[in-house]
């Protein structure tokens, strides 16, 4: 009797002494840290399209040419070898109205003649001096033209003429040369003119100088976001020109530049030699989408916070065993994720599992694939915790690891729309636009963050100031 109540506290004993060992029998792990390395990372440039604007107001040609030409325009004597005067004053304001490449606009005139009257019959000569005035509105037309050196050239030609008052003599059998008079107005105002808009035009429009102008400036690299280090690099390769449009009584130019264009990340980079200005060619197509491929940093500071809230203390269980993460930290190795796990459970310490990381366009978000220990990890685990190298743990952590990027993407079109809002190029050249698409292309792992590389597209271009006629 004494015996079996022995034998039955002996064995209370020792289910509690199993107890006890089953519960405290967690194998602890020490493994070596992969060494934290990353591989170069470079924003790949993009061939894009950037037009340059040029609109010239066809009214300020109007009112400079009137603000120019008043009183006495010109005179002649001795016209045709006849004894003729002419003296020819601006009747009114010149009108002008445009079309694709061509401006057409009538000329008002007065008109003061003095001729000699002669007469002779049966051998009698009389003559005498006579005055006559009248008005008179000729006709032109100027097409506007770009020569290779650049020179916006302007032709202008005689579209006729039009009597508005023709001069007239109440002297019986007295007739006005009027012929003669209008061919001299016509030729004289069609010189006048052509002079007078011909150096308008070259001098408002002074094509090469802003070409070369937006050439030069823009290979100039253009901080983006002053908190990120990021800079705009533009390298030009090309300059095709448009042909003339008319919107209302504008007339718009477009010179279209076809250059690559980069993002570069850290100090500013260096100035290359610059390009110089090519031959333009024309073209009859349209410029297509302003591309740029940029940088959106999702660090990893912020991956691991929104991963700690969703892993930390949570237990994940397979058969009898158990592991329950009380931290864990991201970095990168070669192209890969690390995550630093620290654990307790069945197994006690800290490992590390790596992974590639993607981007899920459809959830905007990055995403880990492809998850196994590290390989120092492995090698430890063989020794202590073999039922984790199955892999069900580790394939039930990797869902909590995906991060959001869309407030990284968005921030990165926004810092550059603010920069392409109205950026100075140069003192009257600006850079204007809006990027509307973003696409990520590629992702990689740099020092302390996931860098994604988007592509942006828009409709961006550079525009010249108000331009200001300077007739003389």
């Amino acid at each position: 009797m004494l015996f079996s109540v022995h034998m039955k506290k002996f064995r209370y004993l020792f289910y509690i002494v199993l107890l006890l060992f089953k519960f405290t029998s967690c194998k602890t792990v020490e493994v070596e840290k992969p060494i934290e390395s990353y591989l170069p990372s470079r924003i790949q440039p993009v061939l894009s399209e950037l037009p340059l604007s040029i609109e010239i107001d066809v009214k300020k040609l109007d009112t400079a040419l009137n603000e120019e030409l008043k009183g006495l325009l010109f005179e002649g004597n001795q016209l045709n070898n006849q004894d003729l005067s002419v003296k020819v004053w601006k009747a009114r304001n010149f009108t002008f109205s445009i079309k694709n490449n061509t401006i057409e606009y009538t000329v008002p005139l007065r008109i003061w003649s003095r001729f000699r009257w002669n007469y002779e019959k049966f051998g009698l000569r009389v003559g005498d001096d006579y005055e006559a005035s009248g008005s008179i509105a000729l006709h032109f037309s100027t097409s506007l033209e770009i020569d290779r050196n650049w020179k916006l050239v302007a032709r202008t030609t005689s579209n006729g003429y039009q009597w508005i008052e023709t001069p007239r003599l109440n002297i019986l059998g007295v007739t006005v040369p009027v012929t003669p008079i209008a061919n001299y107005a016509l030729q004289e105002s069609r010189k006048l003119l052509t002079s007078e808009i011909d150096k308008a035009l070259a001098d408002m429009v002074e094509l090469k100088r802003y070409a070369s102008m937006a050439w030069n400036e823009m290979q100039n690299p253009v901080l983006m976001n002053e908190a990120n280090q990021l800079w705009l690099k533009i390298t030009p390769q090309e300059i095709l020109l448009s042909p003339f449009e008319t919107r209302g009584q504008k007339l718009h130019l477009t010179l279209w530049l076809k250059a690559g264009i980069e993002s570069v990340m850290g100090s500013k980079p260096a100035t290359s030699t610059l390009v110089p200005l090519p031959a333009f060619k024309t073209t009859t197509a349209r410029p297509g989408d302003f591309n740029l491929n940029i940088a959106a940093d999702a660090t990893f500071a912020k991956i691991s916070e929104l991963a700690r809230g969703q892993l930390l203390n949570k237990t994940f269980q397979e058969g009898k065993n158990s592991i329950t993460i009380t931290d864990l930290q991201l970095y990168g190795r070669n192209g890969k994720a690390v995550f630093q796990a620290d654990v307790i459970g069945s197994l006690k310490g800290r490992i590390y599992f790596t992974g590639d990381m993607v981007y899920n366009a459809e959830k905007r978000a990055v995403e880990v694939i492809n998850p196994d220990f590290d390989l120092n990890t492995r090698n430890a685990l063989v020794k202590s915790a073999n039922w984790l190298l199955h892999g069900l743990i580790i394939k039930k952590i990797t869902p909590y690891l995906s991060y959001p990027v869309k407030a990284e993407l968005d921030n990165a079109m926004a810092e550059a729309n603010k920069i392409l809002a109205n950026y100075s190029v140069y003192d009257g050249i600006r850079l204007q636009g809006k990027l509307n698409t973003l696409n990520v292309i590629s992702l990689d792992l740099v020092p302390g963050a996931v860098r994604l590389q988007a592509n942006l597209t828009g409709n961006v271009g550079m525009k010249v100031d108000d331009l200001k006629f300077n007739v003389k």
